[in-house]
């Protein structure tokens, strides 16, 4: 699998969205975009795989990041709370 790292700069909050129409549903992240044509019943299974092992993904990652967040949170609660 080809990595690519991204810049925080082409993906933020406002970049990241879902949009249904008549024909279609996308899911955009920065510059890529994930169509999947609502009478296209095998690219709609694809999307269905790729949307499950994205939420997977997505709330493993979250949880490293709140973890950390945690652990930074405490060490500065520590650090002001020191006896010197």
């Amino acid at each position: 699998m080809k990595t690519i790292t991204v810049d925080y700069d082409d993906v933020t909050p406002a970049t990241i969205e879902h949009r249904l129409t008549d024909k279609e549903t996308v899911l955009a992240i920065g510059n890529r975009r994930l169509p999947a044509e609502l009478t296209d019943r095998q690219r709609l299974q694809e999307a269905l795989q790729i949307a499950d092992r994205l939420s997977a993904s997505v709330v493993a990652w979250r949880g490293d990041i709140v973890a950390a967040l945690q652990k930074l949170d405490a060490a500065e609660y520590i650090r002001e709370n020191a006896t010197v």
